[in-house]
């Protein structure tokens, strides 16, 4: 039976997270019923959760399908379909055994922030967060590089069976007005990016300092308990050997 891997953007101001919700939309509902538009009702497998109000331009999913479609054909059905709050960037076969998340070796994500208020036109799409100093920031988000328990960077009441995560890559720069964090982990627990940014931002404000957030990062004691705002949160890339 073919399997096909699919990159997806959407656009997670209209969803209630990734996941499937009971009376309520969801990125795996809304692919579900496409797929079964066009014939297709398989299983289908992400590579993360992403939460309510969370965006992607890079999420990863695969299913299988009872017959085999020209490619770029199904793409084309799929995106008609699907329109107007996920598309499939790409769409290829893969072998029977890929599971987008057991195989992915990282996930990366692309935070958005504003310290000007956005327009109604624009506020689900960027954070509103007000920025200290950048170099304190940058200094703050440094410190969650390398492999450490986030256990008190999780929501609460989110159970794991290891809160152990390895961050690769985190820097923020400045974009077209914005500030943009990129973080790349081999793992993420639920709500641990907006925790991090909203901590490192409070250290760039002042309001949280840099004793404290190491406190908080070696599971000594939380100081920070506020994940910032989902909006301008985007699941960017998802890696494979």
């Amino acid at each position: 039976m073919p399997r096909y891997k699919a990159v997806i953007s959407y656009d997670g101001s209209a969803f209630y997270g990734f996941a499937l919700q009971k009376h309520k939309p969801s990125v795996l509902g809304v692919l579900q019923d496409g797929l079964a538009r066009v014939g297709i009702r398989s299983e289908i497998l992400g590579a993360s959760r992403t939460d309510r109000g969370v965006h992607s331009t890079g999420q990863v999913i695969s299913f299988e399908s009872s017959h085999f479609f020209d490619i770029q054909h199904l793409q084309n059905l799929l995106n008609t379909k699907l329109y107007p709050h996920i598309a499939v960037r790409s769409l290829v076969g893969v072998s029977e055994d890929f599971h987008p998340r057991s195989h992915a070796l990282w996930r990366s994500y692309r935070f958005l922030l504003t310290s000007t208020l956005p327009s109604p036109f624009s506020s689900p799409y960027v954070s509103y967060e007000k920025m200290g100093d950048r170099a304190l920031f940058q200094s703050a988000l440094s410190l969650f590089k390398g492999r450490h328990n986030f256990a008190l960077f999780k929501k609460n009441g989110s159970f794991t069976k290891d809160s152990y995560r390895t961050i690769l890559r985190i820097f923020a720069y400045e974009h077209k007005g914005l500030d943009v964090v990129y973080i790349r982990g081999n793992g993420f627990l639920r709500s641990q990016v907006r925790l991090m940014v909203g901590a490192a931002l409070s250290v760039s404000r002042g309001e949280l300092s840099f004793e404290a957030l190491r406190e908080q990062l070696e599971c000594k004691k939380r100081h920070y308990n506020f994940p910032i705002s989902p909006n301008g949160l985007y699941l960017c890339g998802v890696g494979y050997s």
